[in-house]
């Protein structure tokens, strides 16, 4: 029996399409729509997968009196969500093509649209592998807690209760991967600038020391050569580890920085230049997996922390370990810190409507992983505690795979402390619970 699947497609804002990102989605759709239908590319096989899902999130901390920059009401509900994903895969003795396309219809907004995840082209050159177009990068070893791993992130995703895919979102960049005998030596470039999305009062409630500041703008870096973002990644294993040195140059995603104007009322949201330096470990160690990972994180743009709206230079480590209990409980743990540097002139120069950070702050986390029913059911806890800030992260889930491709997961997301603006406590009105029903074929 033949099957087909029909999409309709309701795009409700033209011009969105027709700015720089949303031609570059339309162009990628296109050139992979096209590749995989025609063209020869040595092909060998082309294969079609995917997935059709619906997930809902429903907010059940008390958010009445809190209304968005438009001053409406924040909804009840924080994602209404069905999509489909098409991943298309097409092989050749020297090359790949690989492309997600995900089409969603977003029921709070009531619209329809589409993204393009990830397209990409994979050559393998003998000495060389090049991977050129949309990808999604990740460095580090640490779980949920990123210090070398300086790509975009959906923020807004992580909190709402999306799948954890959707944390990380694709990169237009040229990676090439080399493979003398010493290391293995990995080379990125992104020409166009992603900052990560952050909860800004649409649907998610955060922390805002400048409430009277009514007009919001944001300022990307322009999209020239210089302003190429640069990493660089050498890494081998050394015994049981597994060894990674890392460069970074670009601007910071996250926190962005900021330029208030207080006679016009505004603020303005920036994106400072940054390096990166780090190194990390991981490998088998005690019957357990032993993680280790460190940074600096160089605030070009503000190297003697005088600046207020713009990140001091830090120091960020983490030590992890994971371990299995038997074959299906595996339990893992964390620490973690970040130490602002120029802590004096941090104080000094703070504004009275700034709380203050402590200088150290540090992190620990626990994730629980308990298989049952022949693994089919997974019952899974992640939370993040800070002892100096007394604010917390906790994630609580039931994933039940039903068979044939079908599975349903259900969880709650939990966020507070003793104070309102400390990095979790900022979230509290966003405690809710979600649900995920998913197809994949």
């Amino acid at each position: 029996m033949k099957k087909s699947i029909s999409f309709y497609l309701r795009i409700e804002h033209t011009k969105r399409l027709l700015n720089p990102q949303g031609l570059v989605n339309v162009l990628l759709l296109l050139f992979f729509l096209a590749s995989v239908t025609t063209g020869p590319l040595n092909a060998q096989e082309l294969e079609l997968h995917g997935f059709v899902q619906t997930n809902f999130s429903l907010r059940i901390a008390d958010a009445t009196e809190i209304r968005t920059p438009k001053g409406d009401k924040l909804p009840d509900y924080l994602l209404g969500d069905e999509r489909v994903q098409l991943e298309f895969t097409r092989f050749g003795e020297t090359s790949q093509l690989l492309g997600k396309i995900d089409v969603f219809y977003d029921a709070i907004e009531k619209r329809a649209d589409f993204d393009v995840r990830e397209a990409y082209i994979d050559l393998n050159m003998g000495k060389a592998d090049i991977r050129a177009g949309r990808q999604i990068i990740t460095w580090g070893v640490g779980d949920l807690l990123f210090i070398n791993d300086v790509f975009p992130k959906d923020w807004v995703a992580f909190l709402s209760g999306q799948p954890l895919q959707y944390l990380k979102f694709g990169s237009d960049a040229i990676n090439v991967n080399f493979f003398p005998k010493f290391a293995s030596i990995q080379l990125i470039a992104i020409p166009f600038y992603q900052a990560d999305i952050l909860p800004r009062g649409e649907r998610l409630v955060a922390f805002d020391p400048l409430p009277t500041m009514t007009i919001r703008k944001e300022v990307q870096p322009e999209q020239t050569l210089e302003n190429t973002q640069i990493a660089t990644r050498l890494y081998r294993y050394l015994g049981n580890f597994d060894a990674s040195l890392y460069f970074y140059r670009g601007f910071w995603g996250s926190p962005p920085g900021m330029i208030v104007d207080v006679d016009e009322g505004s603020l303005t949201f920036t994106h400072p230049r940054l390096n990166v330096y780090g190194g990390s470990l991981q490998g088998a160690f005690l019957n357990g997996v032993l993680s280790l990972e460190a940074g600096y994180y160089d605030s070009r743009d503000d190297s003697d922390g005088t600046n207020p709206g713009i990140e001091n230079s830090q120091i960020r480590f983490l030590t992890g370990c994971q371990r299995a209990l038997g074959e299906n409980l595996t339990l893992g743990f964390q620490y973690y810190g970040e130490r602002i540097q120029e802590y004096s002139s941090y104080e000094r120069n703070l504004p009275a409507a700034f709380p203050p950070r402590k200088e150290l702050r540090h992190t620990l986390s626990l994730r629980i992983t308990q298989l049952l029913k022949y693994q089919a059911v997974r019952l899974s806890f992640f939370a993040f505690y800070s002892p100096n800030e007394r604010d917390y992260y906790m994630n609580p889930e039931i994933r039940y795979e039903l068979g044939n491709g079908l599975w349903a997961a259900a969880g709650g997301i939990v966020l507070g402390g003793e104070r309102d603006h400390t990095f979790f406590g900022q979230f509290e009105k966003n405690d809710n619970v979600y649900m995920v029903l998913r197809y994949g074929f």
